[in-house]
């Protein structure tokens, strides 16, 4: 909980010396009040930062005084968010910007007046809760330090990982046996101190017929339920396992084991589970803990999509920044420790190298996650943010049964999926813009997620535009087919999702969002988005994902241009083609080279709508432009056979590369194997090798772990051996050639093969079974 207080106090602190600054915005005769309340959230700051390094729980008195800590820090942010939003002078510079915001600025006299006496109420409250914490002598407890916390450890993350996955293939082999002794698993735990306290909590587990029935009730298994086949002793041991893997590197493995021992004598045996998952739960970090209790907002969901869930931790506030790492990142790992921990579980891992794409949550996690958030936050039901989250789901997952996602419609549904019940002659969407309209004006619902909502009205994105405090907002797969102008009172709007929609050019040509960071579309030759008159005015944009640069009109360039300006741009999606293609081809280049510090991933589509389109002669760069050198993923499609350009061979941080109609020379994917080392998932889509035969020859790719063939173009794979590709961990190869069986050769050679999935037709099936067994996956 010290954590979480901390964290939002850290914001409120950054966001009031970011108001203070500029004088000339502020309030008149409540600059004084804002420096107070800072000054004291400062000092409130220190305190806290001293008690998330404090080892154990924390008292009665501390929690309380947190708890007050953190509502102020809502409030005070709140408001400075509101007085930006509302306040702020003229955005345009001169005498006329300036006349034209007299009218704004007379309306706003009254609302100014109010919020200055809010500010100074604050001001009150702020200094009673810091006298508070005098009056009861609430002091800090003994701290450790970030070095005394953890080990030093000079292995690399990549060997963090292949330790992680060598421990989780353990415990899988361990739950394969009829009665899992997790002897495998815990003889990789590092310390000896960790090996004796799970050796201690599996006797407890294991030998106790009342705390298995105990845990087996718990648990509610059913024969419907995905993890029947695991005895319920079985789950708890292993996050338990998970928890003290996690922890291997820590300096107080002593002081572990002394904790988990102590838990097993005092606890009765009804009790023991319960203890055990709060053990393992104190283990979280800030974000984790504060993530894992947001998930219960879609406990009756079946699967949660990740890139979706991420975001939306995002933008409800409750991922930090460390180290050199961006919240994008921060969030994803917290997504992953998450799931290593065993709190929530894969769904669906797709085809990504190694990434989860949706996941789900156990039902003894959801009781538990339940029990975290009412008792964290001293509350008898869940928080209110959460709760007014499960009423949208509610309206949402109504909607859902009363107009059934179209059968030709592809993707995902949404970021969850539902079981369909019976349908509901009432309109869902009525009731949610109803209770949106009935939240207190100064409530921040910060997130509003309507992925598959078949039937929004016109005036149901009326309202919704009204939601002044929202910062997600997702249309996805809603067959919206306009975007009223009202989007832009959005001012707060971060994520806008208006992916699978029948939205045009013109709906995303008048966004103008300030806040925007993640603009996400799709594009198909029929129905794609452009990009916004205003991009080059959003400077905190992050993603801009498949947008289509205007064909053959003297704008193109201009757009491309304002891309250019987008400094912070970390990911980039353009769509080019007509008769300007090659020019527009230039001018993107030449936007690349200006975001070559910060761009990460770039997608590159070149289409031809007409057949009097000029295809794209080079994608080249000069000596006038820079390459990306930060770059990890790289897109190119509709290349033909122009030929890959040469400056891919200088993106030594390139992990993926995907291709597709763009033809890859024998050669150059030799060139591609001896200088990109870090490669680690390379997708040849169709028409994207000239040979029939693919041949991985020693030395080449030495970090590739995912290897994905589609089409009928390659009809021979083939590993020549030993050292070509070593640590390939996956193959997935789709034949549709009808003419030409597929053969795969040299499989042997690939020491670190987990998984090979075929489909199409196959000549030597038998051949590749003997050589990898149950490794392989054939229909």
């Amino acid at each position: 909980m010290a954590d979480q207080t901390q964290g939002t106090v850290d914001s409120l602190v950054g966001l009031l010396a970011t108001a203070i600054t500029d004088e000339k915005k502020l309030l008149g005769g409540v600059q004084s009040d804002m420096q107070f309340i800072k000054d004291e959230m400062e000092s409130m700051n220190g305190f806290l930062l001293h008690l998330t390094k404090s080892e154990g729980t924390h008292d009665d008195q501390v929690r309380a005084w947190m708890k007050q800590v953190r509502d102020i820090a809502y409030i005070a942010q709140d408001f400075i968010e509101l007085y930006r939003r509302d306040f702020i002078g003229p955005t345009d510079e001169g005498l006329w910007a300036r006349l034209r915001y007299i009218p704004k600025f007379l309306a706003g006299l009254p609302a100014r007046h109010h919020l200055a006496n809010k500010i100074r109420e604050l001001k009150v409250r702020v200094h009673d809760v810091g006298e508070r914490r005098q009056r009861y002598n609430i002091k800090i407890p003994s701290a450790y330090t970030a070095a005394q916390r953890l080990a030093a450890s000079h292995a690399s993350q990549d060997k963090v990982d292949e330790e992680r996955d060598a421990f989780e293939r353990a415990l899988a082999r361990d739950k394969e046996k009829q009665q899992p002794s997790f002897d495998e698993a815990i003889g990789l735990l590092a310390s000896k101190h960790l090996r004796s306290a799970a050796t201690t909590v599996r006797a407890a587990l294991y030998n106790h017929d009342g705390i298995i029935t105990w845990v087996r009730r718990m648990l509610r298994l059913t024969q419907e339920d995905r993890r029947t086949k695991e005895e319920p002793e079985v789950i708890c041991m292993e996050i338990v396992l998970r928890a003290l893997r996690a922890h291997s590197q820590d300096s107080r493995t002593a002081q572990t084991k002394e904790n988990i021992m102590g838990i097993v004598k005092r606890a009765d045996f009804t009790n023991l589970p319960n203890e055990l998952m709060i053990f393992c739960y104190s283990k979280l970090s800030t974000s984790q803990k504060s993530c894992l209790q947001y998930l219960y907002a879609f406990h009756e969901e079946t699967s949660i999509s990740r890139t979706s869930l991420v975001r939306r931790w995002l933008a409800e506030g409750l991922v930090e920044k460390k180290n050199d790492r961006s919240l994008e990142d921060a969030a994803e790992l917290c997504f992953k420790e998450l799931l290593f921990r065993g709190f929530i579980l894969p769904h669906d891992r797709g085809t990504s190298a190694g990434k989860v794409k949706s996941c789900e949550i156990h039902k003894a996690v959801w009781e538990f996650v339940y029990k975290m958030s009412t008792s964290e936050n001293f509350v008898s039901d869940l928080p209110t943010h959460l709760q007014k989250q499960l009423l949208i789901r509610g309206f949402v997952k109504k909607q859902l049964e009363k107009n059934p996602r179209p059968r030709e419609v592809d993707g995902p549904l949404s970021m969850c999926r539902f079981p369909r019940p019976m349908r509901d002659a009432a309109d869902p969407m009525d009731d949610m813009v109803m209770f949106l309209k009935s939240l207190p004006k100064r409530y921040r619902l910060n997130v509003l997620d309507l992925g598959g909502c078949r039937g929004l009205k016109k005036s149901h994105l009326k309202s919704i535009c009204e939601v002044q405090w929202l910062k997600y907002l997702s249309l996805r797969n809603t067959g919206v087919s306009r975007l009223p102008k009202k989007i832009n009172n959005l001012k707060l709007l971060e994520t806008l999702d208006i992916r699978q929609t029948e939205l045009r050019r013109r709906d995303t040509e008048h966004i103008y969002l300030p806040k925007l960071k993640h603009l996400l579309t799709t594009w198909t030759v029929t129905l794609y988005t452009g990009i916004p008159r205003n991009i080059g005015r959003m400077i905190q944009m992050e993603i801009l994902s498949r947008v289509q640069v205007q064909h053959d009109h003297p704008s193109a360039k201009k757009e491309l241009e304002d891309v250019a300006r987008l400094l912070q741009l970390r990911k980039l999606g353009v769509v080019l083609g007509g008769n300007e293609a090659q020019e527009n081809m230039n001018n993107l280049l030449q936007a690349i080279t200006k975001l070559s510090e910060c761009l990460l991933s770039l997608s590159v589509s070149i289409t031809s709508l007409r057949t009097s389109d000029q295809p794209v002669k080079t994608m080249e760069m000069t000596q006038q432009h820079n390459a990306p050198k930060l770059l990890n993923s790289l897109h190119i499609s509709g290349l033909g056979n122009t030929g890959l350009p040469r400056w891919i061979l200088q993106l030594q941080q390139l992990s993926e590369i995907t291709l597709c109609d763009s033809l890859l020379s024998k050669e150059y994917l030799e060139e591609l194997g001896n200088n990109l080392r870090h490669l680690r998932c390379l997708r040849l889509r169709p028409e994207s090798y000239k040979e029939c035969k693919l041949t991985f020859k020693k030395y080449m790719f030495q970090d590739l772990r995912l290897l994905i063939i589609e089409g009928d173009a390659v009809t021979t794979l083939e590993f020549e051996e030993v050292g070509a590709t070593p640590k390939l961990k996956k193959i997935v190869w789709c034949n549709t050639s009808r003419d030409h069986s597929g053969i795969l050769s040299g499989v042997h050679h690939l020491r670190n093969l987990e998984e090979v999935v075929l489909k199409g037709h196959f000549r030597n099936i038998s051949a590749i079974q003997a050589s990898i067994g149950t490794k392989l996956r054939y229909p």
